[in-house]
């Protein structure tokens, strides 16, 4: 015996079913981590090899950051100070340093209207605007947008904020409060040619003490990579990449 369908039923047969919406998963975003000064280095800049004991001091923190990073879900990728690839592509380029002796530690950022810095031969002598004579050719550069001026604008603030709050005579920091350079500051930081061999939108560089007159900060390794590795998941959190 056929027993015919109900109405309810006859209705919906083939209707189509609703299924959640599934979770928009964010891709991994890349930070792009330069040691400073480590070889090789950049065209006309090759002379510039930092201060005493930078280049493997640099390179240990940005290890230790890049590790961190990538333990909070970010692909964190390496480069030396010949910027590889170039440009350097991603959500974030953030170079570390450490200052001189008289020095400071201090945040400084990609700004707009401006170029990188030139200097005698392969780095050496005053920064200019233009070439010098003897100016060792550069590699192509990008541009810094007032779109990348804002952003990395933010992620400098980030930093300073985090840095300023553990950046204390108690920690072994004695060069005085960190400083956040303003465009018309500290031009080798402000017009960093790092800048300019990435198209990230958020661009930075750190001065994370000086060599000597911190030293008791700076050997606590760890715990600055985790400063700097920390404000940049802030940002990232923050401008919805993470």
């Amino acid at each position: 015996m056929v027993i015919a369908p109900t109405l309810a039923a006859v209705l919906t047969i083939g209707a189509p079913t609703t299924a959640p919406a599934p979770k928009t998963l964010h891709a991994r975003p890349v930070v792009y981590v330069q040691a400073g000064h480590q070889g090789p280095r950049e065209p006309g800049y090759r002379a510039q090899t930092g201060a005493s004991g930078e280049a493997a001091w640099t390179q240990a923190i940005a290890a230790k950051v890049e590790y961190r990073l990538r333990r909070k879900g970010v692909d964190a990728r390496h480069t030396a100070g010949l910027v590889t690839p170039n440009p350097a592509p991603g959500a974030v380029f953030i170079s570390i340093h450490y200052d001189i002796p008289s020095g400071h530690a201090a945040v400084g950022h990609a700004i707009a209207g401006y170029g990188e810095n030139y200097y005698h031969g392969d780095g050496f002598g005053l920064p200019s605007s233009t070439p010098y004579s003897d100016t060792v050719p550069h590699r192509v550069a990008t541009r810094v947008s007032r779109g990348v001026d804002a952003a990395s604008t933010r992620l400098a603030k980030r930093l300073a904020a985090r840095y300023t709050r553990v950046f204390t005579p108690a920690n072994g920091a004695r060069s005085g409060p960190v400083q956040l350079v303003t465009s018309t500051g500290n031009r080798r930081m402000m017009r960093y040619y790092g800048y300019y061999r990435s198209t990230a939108p958020a661009r930075v560089l750190v001065e994370c003490g000086a060599v000597g007159t911190d030293a008791a900060f700076l050997k606590r390794k760890d715990f600055v990579a985790g400063v700097i590795a920390n404000a940049i998941v802030d940002h990232l959190r923050a401008e919805g990449r993470l």
